[in-house]
């Protein structure tokens, strides 16, 4: 049996779809990496700040007590809720990974829950965050006050 040219054209174009097909099926295989789930991270805080000479009195001393909500995990969560315990709630329909509930103006960090009296004196703030999704609640409540010092 003689083998024409055409025959051997045939063979190297059937040896390379073989090729091109395996080579494709191995790309297709490729472990899938899933991303993490979401994680809602409740921060907050009540700090004391003193102003410069020259300031109105009612702005050289003051208290802010605030709290924010940070998706720390790896997908987008939905539906997410910011309570403040007896206090207002704010509510933002996505979440994306990395991404806080703060928003920066120009100037300074916007909190969604954020109170400022005249003075300092002891207080407190504490409250709550949920989403839709289903995530690690162990880091979803806080309570932070200022009349305690911790030396760690």
């Amino acid at each position: 049996m003689s083998l024409t040219r055409a025959s051997l054209t045939r063979a190297a174009a059937a040896v390379l779809a073989t090729v091109g097909i395996g080579a494709g099926m191995l790309g297709a295989t490729a472990p899938a990496q899933a991303a993490t789930p979401g994680n809602l991270q409740l921060l907050g805080g009540v700090e004391c700040h003193f102003g410069q000479w020259g300031q109105p009195w009612n702005q050289a001393w003051y208290m802010e007590r605030w709290m924010t909500v940070r998706n720390t995990g790896g997908s987008s969560l939905h539906n997410v809720t910011l309570q403040e315990i007896n206090g207002p709630t704010k509510f933002i329909k996505e979440l994306k990974p990395g991404q806080s509930m703060s928003k920066w103006n120009g100037t300074r960090w916007v909190r969604p829950i954020e109170t400022r009296w005249f003075g300092c004196f002891p207080s407190s703030i504490s409250g709550y965050t949920i989403a839709t999704e289903a995530e690690n609640v162990f880091d979803n409540f806080g309570y932070w006050r200022n009349d305690i010092r911790r030396q760690g």
